[in-house]
């Protein structure tokens, strides 16, 4: 009969395998669920010895966890505070907008979201890119929003991420009173491609909605600066939207610039 290897066997082959790659294994669990990441930690010891690596911190999915927490719990809290010095860019995206708009750490929340930023984590760099603008930084701010990803489907990207950036200061007081006048560059400023380019919303059809039209107000919005602006005033006019969106709860500008 065919013998097979019992548990202890199995713990012994996992102990033999070097560290870094039970740390990357473990990483590519943390990724999918940090319960699974709890569960597997607990099979062995050697397992439980690499779980403690910041890098499996810094892949860990935190998607389930809300953004807001009406419960006091210190474990989930320790839990985040780890993920975010070990450079989870979800982590510090999430702390990052907090901390600038609602508790008033801007240099810590600014800290914060240029990391994330840096690591490539999409929503990051729309934020901060935005941020920079609003501050008057417009050369960093532009290079920023123009490394978003995307390809063909950027208008989509951006769709996304004022998504996430809705989902993270929707049960938040916006405290930061400096940042909703919108960017400086965008005041009194006029570009040739309000000369050069017709003023016309683009069909449904034409941008891959069908008959339906659009969802809101805001999408038509979206899509007629894509169309109609270059990609400088798209990027100013979104950085005026955030801010809108800070203030009133919409992204839908109420006066035409």
């Amino acid at each position: 009969m065919p013998t097979f290897p019992s548990a202890g066997d199995h713990h012994h082959l996992v102990a033999a395998l070097p560290k870094d790659i039970l740390v990357d294994v473990l990483a590519r669990v943390a990724s999918q669920s940090p319960a699974d990441l709890v569960s597997a930690k607990l099979t062995c010891k050697a397992l439980l010895e690499a779980s403690g690596e910041d890098y499996i911190y810094c892949h860990v999915n935190i998607a389930e966890f809300p953004v807001i927490s009406w419960k006091s719990d210190l474990s989930r809290v320790l839990f985040i505070d780890r993920c975010i010095t070990s450079g989870n860019p979800e982590a510090l995206f999430r702390r990052g907008l907090i901390e600038y708009l609602s508790t008033l750490e801007i240099d810590s929340g600014l800290r914060h979201l240029g990391s994330a930023a840096r690591s490539g984590h999409p929503e990051s760099v729309y934020i901060y890119g935005l941020l920079m603008l609003c501050q008057g930084q417009q050369e960093e701010g532009m290079a920023l929003l123009r490394s978003l990803k995307g390809g063909s489907r950027w208008l989509e990207m951006v769709r996304y991420c004022r998504e996430r950036v809705s989902s993270v200061v929707r049960y938040r007081w916006v405290r930061n009173f400096t940042i909703l006048a919108g960017p400086e560059q965008n005041r009194g400023r006029i570009c040739s491609c309000r000369q050069e380019r017709f003023a016309v919303l683009p069909s449904p059809e034409s941008m891959g909605r069908g008959r339906e039209g659009w969802a809101s107000k805001e999408d038509a919005e979206l899509d007629f600066y894509a169309i109609n602006r270059c990609r400088s005033c798209f990027w100013n006019h979104e950085a005026a939207a955030f801010c809108t969106m800070l203030r009133c709860g919409s992204w839908l500008l109420n006066y035409d610039n």
